[in-house]
C-alpha cells in the first residue's frame, strides 16, 4: 500500500526485500526498481551497506521502514544516511520505548491506561507461580525483534494453561531472548486508533475495529472495518504516543472486553500491516507521512472519513480458514469461529463498502502473484 500510495502521488518509488524472500510490491505497477539485500537480521553490517550503495545510485530521498528487523538496524546507525538521504523513523529513544512492551505498559498504566495485569521474567528469575484459575497466561517475549551479539531473535507470542507448562515456556523464551512477560489473558474484539503526531499535536486520527483475524488466538487482522472516532479513546492514545516522545504515524491497538472495558495490547511504531484501510477511507498516511519528512508538510488536524469500509486481505483470509478449519483448539477460552460458516460468509468476495489491502483492479500483479504464492507454498507442505 505505501508503494501504491507514493506511486499515485508521483513518487519516483524502489522497493527493497530480503534475498529469496517474496515480495509483492515490487511486481506494482508504480515500483520503478527493486533491491534484494542481505538479511538485515543475519547480515546487519551488509544490510546496512547495501541500502547506503543503493540509495547513493539512485539519488534516493527518503526511505521508509516498514518492518522491525529494517527498522532497528536503520535507526541505529541513521548518522551514515546524515549526508544521503532522509529515513522516515521517529527518535532513537521513543523507538526503543515503542518497542519495549514492558516499557510501554508502564507508561500507559502511569497516565490511567487500562493494561493486562504483566509480569516480566528474566533468565535468573523464578517462574510465576499461578493458580489454575488464572490460566490461560500469555507467554511474550519483551521485544518484536531483540538484537544480540549482531543478530536478531524474533519475538514469540504462546499460551501456557497450567503451572507445568507456564514454568517450561517461560524458562525456554528467557533463554532464548532474555526478557519474557507472561500477561493475563484478555478476550475481546481488537480496536485501533491510528494518528499523525507532530510536537505532541494530533493530527487526522482514525479508528477501526477488527473483524477477522489471521489466526483467532491472536495476531494480525485479515478484514478490518472503519467506523467513528471515539473521542475519549483518540484523547487517551494521544496521551499514550505523546508521553513515549513519539513522532510520525502511529497505531494504538485495544481489545474490548464483553464489559466494554478497553484495554491496551500494543502500539506499533511503523506502517503497519493494514494502513491500506485508512488509505482506502481517505486518509492516506502513507502521503502525509512522505510530505511531511521530505517538505515539513503537515497533514490537517482533522479530516472526515468514510466509516463502515471493510477492507479484506486474501492471502491473509486465506490463512485465516486454514487456521480454523481445524475447529476450535483444546483448552480455548475465548469465542473461536466456525469454519463453514466462515467460509460461505467470506466466499462473497465483494458486497458494497469492501475494498482490498492486496487486489486492485488497476494494480493487479501484487495481489494475484501473492494468491499464487500462497497455493504454491501449501503445496509444497
Amino acid at each position: 500500500m505505501i508503494t501504491r500510495s507514493a506511486g499515485r502521488a508521483g513518487h519516483w518509488v524502489a522497493v527493497g526485500a530480503n534475498r529469496d524472500i517474496f515480495a509483492p510490491a515490487g511486481l506494482s505497477r508504480y515500483c520503478q526498481a527493486a533491491l534484494e539485500y542481505p538479511i538485515s537480521t543475519d547480515e546487519p553490517a551488509a544490510f546496512l551497506d547495501a541500502i547506503i550503495e543503493f540509495a547513493r545510485f539512485h539519488a534516493i530521498d527518503l526511505i521508509i521502514p516498514v518492518t522491525d528487523w529494517t527498522l532497528g538496524p536503520l535507526s541505529e546507525r541513521r548518522e551514515r544516511f546524515a549526508s544521503i538521504c532522509r529515513i522516515a523513523t521517529p527518535s532513537k529513544d521513543a523507538l526503543e520505548v515503542a518497542s519495549d512492551k514492558f516499557r510501554t505498559i508502564q507508561i500507559a498504566q502511569s497516565i490511567g491506561i487500562s493494561v493486562p495485569h504483566t509480569y516480566l521474567f528474566r533468565r535468573d528469575s523464578e517462574p510465576l507461580n499461578s493458580s489454575a484459575s488464572n490460566f490461560p497466561l500469555v507467554v511474550k517475549d519483551r521485544f518484536s525483534v531483540r538484537w544480540m551479539d549482531d543478530s536478531a531473535v524474533f519475538g514469540s507470542v504462546s499460551y501456557a494453561y497450567s503451572a507445568e507448562e507456564l514454568r517450561s515456556k517461560v524458562v525456554e523464551r528467557a533463554r532464548a531472548a532474555g526478557d519474557v512477560l507472561v500477561q493475563e489473558f484478555i478476550s475481546g474484539v481488537g480496536i485501533g486508533v491510528s494518528c499523525f503526531v507532530v510536537g505532541g499535536e494530533l493530527f487526522v486520527p482514525f479508528q477501526w475495529i477488527r473483524e477477522r483475524e489471521i489466526d483467532p488466538r491472536g495476531s494480525a487482522s485479515s478484514a478490518r472495518k472503519s467506523i467513528a472516532l471515539d473521542n475519549a479513546l483518540v484523547s487517551q492514545s494521544h496521551r499514550l504516543i505523546k508521553a513515549i516522545g513519539f513522532e510520525g504515524i502511529a497505531m494504538v491497538e485495544y481489545k474490548r472486553t464483553a464489559d466494554g472495558r478497553l484495554v491496551l495490547m500494543e502500539i506499533n511504531g511503523r506502517p503497519w500491516g493494514s494502513i491500506g484501510l485508512p488509505v482506502a477511507c481517505g486518509i492516506d498516511y502513507p502521503n502525509y507521512l512522505i510530505r511531511w519528512a521530505l517538505d515539513g508538510i503537515l497533514p490537517p488536524a482533522n479530516k472526515p472519513y468514510r466509516a463502515n469500509i471493510l477492507c479484506r486481505r486474501a492471502v491473509a483470509e486465506l490463512t485465516h480458514l486454514s487456521n480454523i478449519r481445524h475447529g476450535r483448539p483444546p483448552n480455548w477460552p475465548g469465542s473461536y469461529p466456525e469454519f463453514w460458516p466462515s467460509l460461505l460468509h467470506m466466499a462473497v468476495p465483494w458486497r458494497p463498502g469492501t475494498c482490498y489491502d492486496d487486489l486492485s483492479f488497476s494494480d493487479p500483479r501484487p495481489g494475484v502473484a501473492g494468491i499464487v504464492q500462497w497455493f504454491r507454498s501449501r503445496w509444497k507442505k
